[in-house]
């Protein structure tokens, strides 16, 4: 075992925090990734070879035609339109021009949206790493979105490590953007409503977690080739203490093991390897039970770090069944400049939610939130635009999308967060339609819900300039922003 070297940093570390100097290295295997690993919930009767469990989502509740504007797509209408309650149709262009959409810029006080400003002014300068923290649902678990920001974001103040990321599945399809990722065997993953999960609140800083069985093993690495992701000098590895846990098992490269208990009294764990900047590989397994909360990949430099923590179907809610005290520790060590919530689509898919309802509990969900990151310039995404098939070539608009941006920007501002409409940012109602059937390479994906790769990227770029100000007259233009 690596022994932990205790220098004055180290030695003024919490206890729950350990560092570990790994020697140099030839860099990370020359092996690639062969396997696949099975996913599995902590009371699941599932066999060790069972299929997969992915997140279970809110029920889908059609809307009515009568009551919702839809979409005639039908082949043979030379101008396909949308057609409202009222029977006024809007043009559908093909091809849609989606560039010719106005950026929509963030919303809320002044001072709410200068703090924002704020961050990126300290990133021009140069002043350390700038840390953005994303939370929200699949809209931040697909990577995608928050790829498209931490490239655009790098790209302009520099890279300062990729940010959080899983060593294990903790569904199938996770994924991150410019980190190589490879997991093999049985991991068990836990999150708020996981079905047959423990349900807690031990969910760690980013409101799930996964253990490795015996069998199984897992890798991050840095990119090979993309311009991004391809250093890094430490990775830090935060997991659950609890009394009869295991051990985990961690090891840069091809150097030896550095095996770090998890037993004891239950709270927060965290070990540090610190190692020569450049390309590198942790690989992560365990004897016994560790529930492993996340890696954070980083580098001693200055720049733009983007921490990716979403939940595939869930809500903000989660926040308020998540353990504060087992977050903070872990929130006031890697303390975000920009806390970014981006939840609202499956709100806007709960038929026993009204405004009323959800702004009683987006507020305190916001309190939490407020509660363990005080000193962050925060922004709300709302729901993405969204289309539902109704029969045949008839489609209709979700409404319920309207109201929760709505709410969100009447809350929002309670709490010292700036609100970014996404709806609007697509270009209103019936543009997930739009960026469907319109755009050209496509912008949606076929669920009518998610965007395609492309899109992530086109609203990724509009959430940056809305955070930059660009193409907003008002404000001053901040370094890197492209009047």
């Amino acid at each position: 075992m690596i022994p932990l070297l205790i220098s004055l940093a180290a030695a003024a570390e919490p206890t729950w925090v350990q560092v570990f100097h790994v020697p140099a290295t030839l860099g990370p295997p020359a092996d690639e990734c062969s396997t696949t690993a099975t996913v599995t919930a902590p009371r699941a009767k599932v066999q060790e070879d069972g299929p997969p469990l992915t997140p279970t989502s809110a029920s889908v509740d059609t809307p009515a035609p009568a009551k919702m504007p839809t979409l005639d797509t039908d082949a043979k209408a030379k101008n396909p339109s949308i057609v409202g309650p009222d029977r006024s149709r809007l043009q559908l262009d093909t091809p849609y021009d989606v560039a010719a959409v106005p950026l929509e810029p963030l919303r809320g006080k002044p001072a709410d949206i200068a703090r924002i400003r704020d961050v990126f002014m300290r990133a021009a300068a140069g002043k350390g790493q700038t840390r953005l923290s994303f939370w929200g649902a699949s809209h931040v678990a697909g990577e995608f979105l928050t790829g498209s920001v931490r490239r655009i974001l790098q790209d302009r103040f520099g890279d300062a490590g990729h940010g959080f990321v899983m060593p294990g599945p903790p569904w199938k399809g996770y994924r991150a953007s410019d980190a190589n990722l490879c997991a093999g065997g049985t991991w068990v993953s836990d999150f708020v409503e996981r079905r047959d999960g423990r349900e807690d609140g031990r969910y760690g800083p980013a409101g799930f977690d996964v253990s490795p069985r015996k069998d199984a093993f897992g890798w991050v690495q840095t990119t090979k080739t993309n311009p991004q992701g391809h250093l890094i000098s430490r990775f830090e590895v935060a997991y659950l203490r609890e009394p009869g846990a295991g051990t985990l098992h961690l090891k840069v490269d091809d150097g030896p093991s550095v095996d770090v208990s998890a037993e004891g009294s239950t709270g927060p764990g965290l070990a540090v390897l610190q190692t020569v900047d450049g390309p590198h590989r942790l690989t992560v397994s365990a004897d016994g039970n560790v529930r492993v909360y996340g890696v954070w990949m980083e580098r001693d430099a200055s720049g733009i770090v983007v921490d990716a923590m979403g939940v595939t179907g869930r809500t903000a809610s989660s926040w308020q069944k998540w353990d504060p005290e087992l977050m903070a520790p872990f929130l006031d060590r890697k303390p975000p400049d920009l806390v970014v919530l981006a939840y609202g689509t499956n709100e806007a898919n709960d038929k026993s939610l009204t405004p009323d309802t959800y702004a009683a509990s987006l507020r305190s969900s916001l309190a939490r939130m407020r509660s363990l990151t005080p000193n962050a310039a925060c922004v709300l995404i709302g729901p993405s635009d969204r289309g539902k098939k109704v029969k045949g070539s008839v489609y209709a608009i979700w409404s319920p999308t309207e109201w929760v941006a709505r709410v969100q920007r009447e809350v929002g501002p309670e709490f010292g967060c700036a609100t970014w409409d996404l709806q609007a940012a697509m270009g209103g109602p019936g543009s997930m339609l739009r960026w469907y059937f319109g755009a050209e390479p496509r912008l949606a994906a076929g669920d009518l819900i998610h965007l395609s790769g492309e899109g992530y990227k086109e609203t990724g770029k509009r959430f940056v300039a809305a955070m930059l100000g660009e193409g907003d007259s008002s404000t001053e233009p901040l370094p890197g922003a492209q009047q």
